[in-house]
């Protein structure tokens, strides 16, 4: 595929910083467009591409973090990120960043898992034990948010976790988890408020994450402690496009750090994506298009084998296994596929967690909240689910007084007209 205008300009830029190039390929890697260019001296590196999106602030705050994060990376950590070699910010001319890493072997795992043998697939669940807990044991600020630019060699800095395309920014890092999960809880409502229309499924999804944040609640009265309060480093964006895997089953690359993040270490221990079938990727409740790249069962065997792998450390283990229904819930949060009225959501409530004590268990519980104001269904209802109750019943008094004055003024204007004909009748005669 030849390389666009601004392509051409980056590729031009690093002719100008002293890479000799001899020829350069386009490669799909990663979320983000990737070129391969040979050098004159024969060594090998990319150039990835960070184009600007419709929020320039803040595509340049994530390339940002990414670029500090990567820095950071290939000089303190054996995690198998992209070493740094260069970066080419953005200009008046062109309209994006990119930077310059080393060359990696390997594929992207979607392309190579199906040529993989039993025994490359169970070394590949081990590479990814073997990253995660490198992951897991960096020394990083107790908050959380994203990683910032002013990060230095020698520290990592921790600013307000920084928006993508589908979520809005955090307006303060987050000391506790119970301060983010009231984040995400808000952020949820506000997107199912814009993309639901209509009075009654707006109502449907948000009393359905009132539940999911109500039972939140509860369950993390049962997690261990230490789980909750420890802060570690995690990757947000793993998926089927940004592992880079050998033939054997080493895992030799992970990619798109620019979706990176500060978690309590419940929420980041997890299973290799590839093998989840909780929560969004359940397929009861999964979007129509979603696609698993190993069946159910080997993906369950898998699991067993990744639980042994991390068994070592203690801590990442209890957090592996204390966490899967937070982690589950929280994968909701940011589920950006079609889902009117929360409806998937609300089924993997009710299937996880079962009916919300002292909250409608149906909706025509729910419906009768709503309509008459009365929590006689209800023996103590979710304070979320309060609110918009007397928010709704607020916006139909508003409208109620709306009609009214519409009507009103129409019966004044026609009273008007009626006593002007009258009186203009009565003018009449007296003059005859």
């Amino acid at each position: 595929m030849p390389a666009s205008s601004i392509e051409q300009t980056f590729l031009a830029q690093l002719t100008q910083q002293g890479f000799h190039m001899r020829s350069f390929r386009q490669r799909r890697l990663g979320a983000h467009p990737v070129f391969e260019i040979s050098l004159a001296g024969g060594q090998t590196v990319l150039m990835w591409l960070r184009p600007t999106s419709s929020d320039s602030d803040c595509s340049q705050r994530l390339f940002e973090s990414e670029t500090a994060l990567l820095r950071w990376l290939s000089s303190h950590s054996a995690v198998p990120a992209p070493h740094l070699l260069h970066v080419l910010p953005s200009s008046a001319e062109i309209p994006g960043n990119a930077f310059v890493t080393q060359s990696m072997t390997g594929g992207p795992i979607k392309d190579s898992y199906p040529t993989l043998s039993s025994w490359a697939k169970e070394q590949l669940v081990r590479s990814y034990a073997d990253f995660a807990l490198k992951l897991f044991d960096i020394d990083i600020p107790q908050t959380i948010g994203s990683i910032s630019i002013t990060s230095s060699t020698d520290e990592l800095v921790v600013i307000p976790r920084i928006c993508s395309a589908n979520h809005a920014h955090a307006p303060g890092v987050f000391p506790t988890l119970q301060k983010y999960l009231e984040y995400l809880s808000t952020l949820k409502k506000r997107r199912a408020f814009t993309s639901d229309t209509g009075e009654e499924s707006r109502f449907r999804a948000q009393a359905s994450i009132s539940q999911l944040i109500a039972h939140l609640r509860g369950h993390l009265t049962q997690l261990d402690e230490r789980c909750v309060r420890r802060m570690v480093l995690a990757h947000d964006g793993l998926g089927d496009m940004n592992f880079m895997v050998d033939s054997s089953g080493n895992i030799t690359g992970i990619l798109d750090w620019w979706r990176n993040s500060t978690l309590p270490a419940i929420l980041a221990a997890d299973y290799p994506p590839w093998l989840r079938y909780d929560g969004i990727n359940d397929p009861r409740f999964a979007a129509p298009r979603k696609s698993w790249l190993e069946t159910q069962e080997e993906s369950a065997r898998l699991r067993r084998i990744y639980q042994g792998a991390v068994k070592s450390n203690d801590f990442y283990y209890t957090a592996l296994m204390q966490g899967a229904q937070l982690r589950a819930a929280v994968g909701w949060v940011f589920d950006i596929e079609d889902d009117p009225c929360c409806a998937r959501m609300r089924q993997w409530t009710l299937s996880t967690f079962g009916p919300p004590i002292g909250s409608p268990s149906n909706d025509n519980q729910v419906y009768h909240y709503i309509a008459t104001g009365s929590f006689s269904a209800v023996q103590s209802p979710d304070v979320f689910q309060i609110v918009f109750v007397l928010s709704f019943n607020v916006f139909l008094v508003f409208k109620f007084l709306f009609l009214f004055l519409l009507s009103f003024e129409s019966l004044m204007q026609v009273f008007s007209e009626t006593l002007h004909t009258i009186s203009c009748s009565h003018t009449r005669r007296l003059c005859e």
